[in-house]
């Protein structure tokens, strides 16, 4: 085989080879330069969002820890009201304790009555018996009264009591609604 291509043919196929590598090479450069701007913006718009949702999550935890704040405040308020009303329960205890035993010394009184069916025929002595029955029965009512009195003082310090302890929740549900609302500006809902 001879080669029958001259010398200026032969730099002319080099020269075109050369100007095709070049164009290839350049064509390559800019594709290397696009995807080195299309990452570059990936990882800014990715950093951009990490630093927003960064943001957004000390925002969250610094009201969540102010709010736990006010709501321990609260909930030592509701403990100091639930040991108050523990000692309110425990005099009404002592106080039904001692209706139950005023009750029962008008229970034994009462069954004093039948008795004096039978001795009619004994009228004066009966008589007699009755009124002394009569008024131990009386004093027994009388401290039944100031233990219903007492009774119902506590069940009013206790009604109190229960209204605080309704006021302390009421500020526990405002507390939980305030630390909701950066989540309403999520999409998420």
């Amino acid at each position: 085989m001879e080669n029958n291509n001259s010398p200026r043919e032969i730099a002319e196929i080099v020269e075109n080879a050369l100007k095709e590598f070049n164009e290839g090479m350049a064509h390559r450069e800019n594709l290397s330069v696009r995807i080195g701007r299309r990452t570059t913006q990936i990882i800014r718009f990715g950093m951009t969002s990490m630093m927003m949702l960064g943001a957004a999550l000390f925002y969250l935890i610094f009201i969540l820890t102010s709010d736990f704040a006010v709501i321990r405040e609260h909930m030592e308020k509701m403990s100091e009201y639930m040991s108050s009303m523990e000692t309110n329960f425990t005099s009404v205890a002592g106080d039904i304790s001692r209706v139950q035993n005023t009750l029962t010394a008008v229970n034994d009184n009462i069954t004093i009555m039948p008795a004096m069916n039978s001795s009619v025929s004994n009228m004066d002595t009966s008589l007699i018996t009755l009124s002394g029955d009569l008024h131990s029965m009386v004093e027994q009512i009388y401290t039944m009264n100031n233990s219903v009195g007492n009774m119902a003082a506590n069940l009013q310090l206790m009604n109190k009591q229960f209204t605080d302890m309704n006021i302390t929740v009421g500020h526990m549900a405002g507390n939980v609604n305030q630390m909701s609302k950066p989540m309403r500006m999520f999409p998420f809902q």
